[in-house]
């Protein structure tokens, strides 16, 4: 790819990878435990909000990354069996999975049932989804959203909101955060390497940091699948929740749900 667009190509395209590849980084960043507090707040609003409870036996959960702008996708119809809230046709589960961002899956480990959740992400200007004309444009099932604002006191909330008769839970993130600032740490590392090629040394970051930067850079003419395996390797199965047919298939109990 570097080989063939301009030198300063990644400044051009820096902005939507933080906006648009925000909906994986997030999917990966929710399946791990670091993250499962969160997700049972978000079921938990969602329950209180809806004045439901999710079947006590739906206990693992899972994002996957929807939308048409995504390959990963295709397939995710097969995941589920129904649709949150209960009232969704489906009829209208191809364009909740083509005009969407993340799907939440809760899954009964007992009998495979299944329940998906469909949600909005804004990588960059998550104040969006206090628009009423941001959720006009948006499928009605889309019941929450993750998005990032501006502070500087590293802080996570909640908000509900209503628009066009629909209730959704937000989930607010300041960009200060190091869940934000990470990812963002990692855009700006790889623009340097395309900017500067595999010879680039001066990459700032702390010691953990520099060693898989560094780790990349050495394998910067490897086959891609090689590199994600190099990098699966440092993936401790016991901080992962959910299962995923792409990766290790390690389930945790919420009870929460």
């Amino acid at each position: 790819m570097r080989g063939n667009l301009p030198l300063n190509f990644f400044n051009d395209v820096e902005s939507y990878v933080q906006n648009w590849g925000a909906q994986y980084f997030l999917a990966s960043f929710f399946n791990q435990k670091l993250g499962e507090h969160l997700v049972i707040e978000l079921l938990e609003r969602l329950e209180d909000l809806y004045g439901i409870c999710f079947n006590r036996n739906l206990d693992s959960f899972t994002f996957y990354v929807s939308g048409t702008d995504s390959a990963l996708s295709q397939r995710l119809n097969k995941r589920f069996t129904e649709i949150f809230p209960f009232h969704a046709s489906q009829d209208s589960v191809s364009k909740l999975i083509a005009y969407s961002d993340l799907c939440l899956i809760l899954d009964n480990s007992f009998n495979g049932g299944s329940l998906a959740i469909f949600g909005e992400v804004e990588g960059i200007y998550g104040t969006k989804f206090r628009s009423e004309k941001y959720w006009g444009v948006k499928q009605e099932f889309c019941v929450f959203g993750i998005g990032t604002v501006q502070g500087d006191q590293k802080q996570i909330w909640f908000e509900q909101t209503r628009h066009n008769g629909v209730d959704r839970v937000l989930l607010m993130i300041e960009k200060s955060h190091f869940i934000v600032t990470d990812f963002w740490q990692t855009i700006r590392c790889f623009k340097w390497l395309f900017v500067n090629g595999p010879g680039f040394e001066d990459i700032p970051g702390d010691d953990e940091f520099k060693w898989f930067a560094h780790a990349i850079r050495s394998r910067w003419s490897d086959p891609i699948e090689s590199v994600f395996s190099f990098l699966e390797s440092y993936i401790d199965g016991g901080d992962l929740v959910g299962f995923n047919d792409d990766g290790p298939a390690i389930i945790t109990n919420v009870q929460a749900t």
